[in-house]
């Protein structure tokens, strides 16, 4: 967090959704210009906008007083609840980890 601009709770967090949306449309450009104008895969640029979005998340959890390792853990969770055996559409639709 020592690169961060912090200034106060509001503007930290729109700094994160700003930055977040930012380097997500980079990365979803970058895998326009290869699958849509043929061109190359830059994987070394998609590497660094993952970087870069990584960045902003750390800073969102920072701001929202979160840490990322029990984000990650929760996430994990209700996934395992959601799809217990493997994807389904089906158990994408029921959302069983919202009964």
């Amino acid at each position: 967090m020592r690169t961060a601009k912090r200034v106060d709770f509001h503007l930290d967090l729109t700094h994160a959704a700003y930055g977040l949306a930012g380097e997500a449309g980079e990365f979803v450009d970058s895998v326009k210009k290869h699958q849509i104008y043929n061109k190359e895969l830059d994987k070394e640029n998609l590497l660094e906008e993952i970087g870069d979005i990584l960045w902003y998340t750390a800073l969102a959890a920072e701001v929202l007083g979160a840490n990322l390792g029990d984000i990650a853990k929760s996430n994990v969770a209700k996934l395992q609840k959601r799809y217990p055996e493997k994807y389904t559409d089906l158990l994408a639709n029921e959302r069983l980890d919202k009964l």
